[in-house]
């Protein structure tokens, strides 16, 4: 695709993820960056030049009404991502929302219901699926590689940022579920293939700021399969996933955001460990490859009229609702709910 022929980004917020959202966009080839906003205009400004943004908008309406720009990026905090993306939507835009989507499943709703009523694409930033090495796990798992699925383990633990930040806050869709643990909630649920019957989730909550600090969570599937996901803001980092069958199991060190290329995960077959490495003639050898490819697939989607699917094979809309009814029903069973049914 020729240069003149790229979407036109633009991007809601100034943040740290910043950095490897541009990243992404350098590796995305039917991509372009034309605008970023924020509501103060020397913040705006000096990211626009950092990045080598063209246009600095200061002040989010104003970077949803530019006629040049054809797709948003919503890069705002939890508690923005509802009714920014709608606006988006609104006015004419396409959307990629980071995640999670929103912070309940009702406002997921009024997202996904705003994206039907104007006719355009809206695809939760999930950025990890799109590794190649998530679609790789995913069907050897389908295809009986390790028998019969039995038990999944899905961490994402670290330190926290600074107390200020807006992860710190009930009212801004903040707490290590949120921000963290939706990761393992969405990989557990793939691989499984179909949605828990319940859920169950303990956690730490903060005195101050009331938000989940810690979170253990376990999803009940069906057949006696069960999800069990770890996320914290106050812990030395813990990363990875195991999948495990009746007949192997599969480790991934780096489910999230793979350090280098290629990535590589475990096959463990009775006490022997096969490592995979994973590479992929379409996937730009990057260790950003994720976003750029999460950012190519919505600009085919809304160049092409097909909606948003995330890899292998999943309906994005479909996915994202259901990942939000699920985090709803983890985090009222934390705060005192016990097991939570989900129908």
């Amino acid at each position: 695709m020729a240069a003149a022929d790229k979407l036109r980004w633009g991007i809601l917020g100034t943040g740290r993820i910043l950095t490897k959202l541009m990243g992404g966009f350098r590796l995305a080839r039917n991509a372009t960056v034309g605008a970023i906003a924020s509501r103060d205009p020397d913040r705006a400004a000096t990211r626009a030049g950092e990045f080598g943004i063209p246009k600095a908008h200061g002040g989010y309406q104003a970077l949803l009404d530019d006629p040049d720009i054809d797709i948003v990026l919503n890069a705002l905090h939890n508690g923005l991502h509802c009714e920014w993306t709608v606006r988006a939507l609104q006015a004419g835009k396409h959307v990629l929302c980071e995640k999670p989507l929103a912070c309940s499943s009702d406002e997921a709703e009024q997202m996904f219901a705003a994206a039907h009523k104007h006719q355009r694409w809206l695809m939760e930033g999930f950025m990890y699926r799109f590794h190649p090495q998530i679609p790789q796990v995913s069907r050897r798992i389908a295809a009986g590689e390790i028998g019969t699925l039995t038990h999944i383990r899905a961490c994402y633990l670290g330190q926290g940022r600074e107390r200020k930040n807006m992860r710190y806050r009930r009212d801004t869709g903040g707490g290590a579920l949120m921000d963290l643990g939706c990761y393992g909630v969405n990989l557990s649920r793939l691989m499984a293939g179909r949605e828990p019957k319940q859920v169950l989730a303990h956690a730490r909550f903060d005195a101050e700021t009331g938000v989940d600090m810690t979170l253990a969570g376990m999803l009940e599937f069906d057949d006696g399969l069960t999800a069990h996901i770890g996320c914290s803001f106050e812990s030395e980092g813990v990363f990875g996933a195991e999948i495990v069958g009746t007949e192997a199991k599969i480790l991934i060190p780096h489910p999230w955001l793979p350090p280098a290329w290629p990535a590589e995960f475990e096959i463990v077959r009775r006490g022997a460990a096969e490592k995979v490495r994973v590479e992929d003639a379409h996937a730009p050898h990057n260790s950003l490859c994720s976003f750029g490819l999460e950012i190519e697939h919505l600009g085919e989607c809304a160049c092409n009229e097909k909606p948003p699917a995330f890899p292998p094979d999943a309906d994005a809309e479909r996915d994202s609702r259901a990942q939000a009814r699920v985090i709803d029903a983890l985090l009222a069973s934390a705060r005192g709910g016990g097991a939570i049914a989900l129908t």
